[in-house]
């Protein structure tokens, strides 16, 4: 699969943006280390180089880019792969890149079943945490978002085969894992049947998430998370991005839900004992009022969420939403900026304070 130029046998690698990329870098890993590749050391110059990449937004993009320009003139003699969802226009051509598209890469790793092992001596394993791609792919096309043109292939891993990597891993004393996907909802066997599967056929001692689309959560998945059996196997903290607290503005980013959707699941999550949530806000998005703004920062007020992952609205090419923002007035930075902080702002809150009434 791969060629080095160098006699030493090590490698090192790069990871850039979701935790999908990470746990693809991870399987990427141990495609190396059963080769008889090690992961490098400090002192090292590595023979090969893998870096995945990110185009979420304009700036993970450009800085993806500008590392692997970057390696390219640290590690003359390595043979540098890069991946994931960045334009390598720029850099294709350069001395020892390698391009490995997104669907060379899922080919090259479906053997796998998502599995690796600690040797690749990640970010998580000491901790004991694995992280589990069972999703790869989207065709929502949300207008804001460049990844179903990057990565327009669906991949699910079976549940069977879901099942057999986790109990490997808790052969190798992996005590969590973090189920990921790129969207969760196009998860063809069902992301509530995966669950139960794994709590009914692991001995995984915790199940996490990393996102979870709102529409993942139906009623079997409310079920196990009220299941006394399943309480302590069943993280209590689940990150579900609404984006929006504007109907109008839900509707132009192609979100599949309403205001009246995200308010049923969340009420009926909070019913449940121990739960905490987090989510992702655009701001800044292309006709974003004042008054759509404050309906976001209300529900976010009345949800109470304990984290909040806030973005400023990043105009990517082909997508709807660009149209939409080269042909409307611009928000100005000090606009931006007071709507991220307002937004950030509410990090940490459990729930509504007595002092702090909704805005209207």
């Amino acid at each position: 699969m791969v060629r080095s130029n160098l006699n030493s046998k090590t490698f090192l690698t790069i990871n850039f943006g979701c935790r999908v990329n990470m746990a693809e870098t991870n399987q990427w890993s141990q495609t190396l280390v059963d080769q008889g590749f090690n992961p490098v050391k400090s002192y090292d110059s590595p023979s090969i180089v893998f870096i995945n990449t990110c185009a979420i937004t304009k700036k993970g993009e450009k800085e993806s880019i500008n590392k692997i320009k970057y390696l390219i003139q640290k590690y003359p003699k390595a043979q540098i792969y890069v991946s994931g969802c960045a334009n390598f226009d720029k850099v294709k051509n350069l001395k020892n890149i390698n391009v490995v598209t997104n669907d060379e890469k899922e080919k090259i790793l479906t053997s796998l079943n998502s599995s690796y092992t600690s040797s690749i001596e990640d970010k998580f394993s000491h901790t004991h945490r694995f992280l589990l791609k069972v999703q790869s792919g989207c065709t929502q096309f949300c207008s804001y978002c460049i990844v179903p043109f990057r990565r327009p292939k669906l991949y699910s891993l079976s549940i069977k085969n879901a099942i057999d990597t986790i109990n490997n891993a808790v052969k190798n004393n992996y005590q969590e894992i973090i189920i990921t996907g790129v969207n969760l909802d196009q998860y063809q066997p069902g992301f509530s049947n995966l669950v139960e599967s794994l709590l009914k056929k692991t001995n995984i001692s915790l199940i996490s998430f990393g996102s979870i689309p709102i529409n993942c959560i139906d009623q079997k998945f409310i079920d196990l998370l009220k299941n006394i059996d399943y309480q302590n196997r069943l993280s209590h903290f689940l990150h579900i991005p609404i984006q929006s607290g504007s109907d109008k503005i839900l509707k132009l980013m192609n979100r599949p839900y309403t205001i009246k959707d995200i308010k049923n699941k969340f009420n009926q999550l909070k019913k449940l004992p121990n739960i905490f949530f987090g989510t992702d806000i655009i701001v800044g998005f292309p006709t974003e009022t004042e008054k759509d703004f404050k309906e976001t920062l209300n529900l976010c007020k009345e949800i109470g969420f304990s984290k909040i992952h806030t973005f400023k609205y990043s105009p990517r090419p082909n997508t709807k939403a660009r149209i939409l923002f080269e042909n409307s007035p611009k928000f100005s930075k000090e606009v931006l900026k007071f709507r991220s902080q307002k937004i950030r702002s509410l990090n940490g809150q459990n729930k509504l304070p007595s002092h702090q009434t909704l805005e209207t």
